[in-house]
């Protein structure tokens, strides 16, 4: 007998068919990608504390109760639509510091110019539309994914014995690009940062005792 196209199956084993599996785990990693893309869309717009979990829902057609089967908050879909939102830049840095992992030097130099870059289209892109909420998480997400960069970039210096340092000499000087280059790119205008550019440069390689990158 056919009960519900399952043969009489129970429920359990249908679920448990791993072609059956397969297709709900895609399901749900679609529905969880949706939100996740929802409320950024939302968040850009509307700002963190303006938007709720039911606008969130009702903008993918699914009910309240469906977004907590994916996240427990909205401060943990918060955390995954700026990772959403950060993919395509993190993807550029990877490629960075991957691409250059055999020819080394300059390495900092070419990152630090791509979060410049990277941080004037953004500016064009999305300031004006942005809500000062999220900019403000946004600018905290740089700082982050910075310093995790930054230090793959100096561990490899030192591998390589282009940067001596020992323990928490490395954690001083990720602080020092972090927070001085990159506080400058993302809170001085262009023409402020640019005009600043070659000196900061140059004054990094010798606190640090890089060579010169150029």
């Amino acid at each position: 007998m056919i009960v519900n196209g399952t043969l009489g199956l129970p429920l359990w084993c249908v679920i448990m068919n791993p072609v059956v599996f397969h297709a709900i785990g895609l399901l749900l990693r679609a529905t969880k990608n949706d939100i996740t893309t929802a409320a950024l869309e939302l968040f850009f717009e509307k700002g963190y504390e303006s938007t709720s979990i039911r606008m969130i829902t009702s903008k993918v057609g699914l009910e309240v109760g469906s977004f907590y089967y994916h996240f427990a908050s909205k401060d943990e879909v918060m955390e995954a639509a700026i990772d959403l939102f950060f993919s395509s830049y993190e993807e550029q840095m990877r490629l960075i510091v991957n691409t250059d992992s055999e020819n080394s030097r300059g390495m900092l130099t070419r990152y630090i110019d791509y979060i410049h870059e990277a941080t004037q289209d953004f500016r064009t892109q999305y300031l004006n539309k942005l809500h000062w909420s999220i900019l403000g998480a946004i600018r905290e997400h740089t700082m982050l994914i910075m310093k995790k960069y930054i230090r793959e970039i100096l561990e490899l210096y030192v591998e390589k014995e282009i940067f001596t340092a020992q323990g928490t000499d490395i954690d001083i000087a990720i602080n020092l690009l972090a927070f001085g280059v990159g506080g400058s790119i993302l809170y001085q205008s262009r023409e402020e940062y640019e005009q600043q550019q070659p000196d900061m440069k140059k004054r990094i390689t010798q606190i640090l005792g890089l060579p010169d990158e150029g």
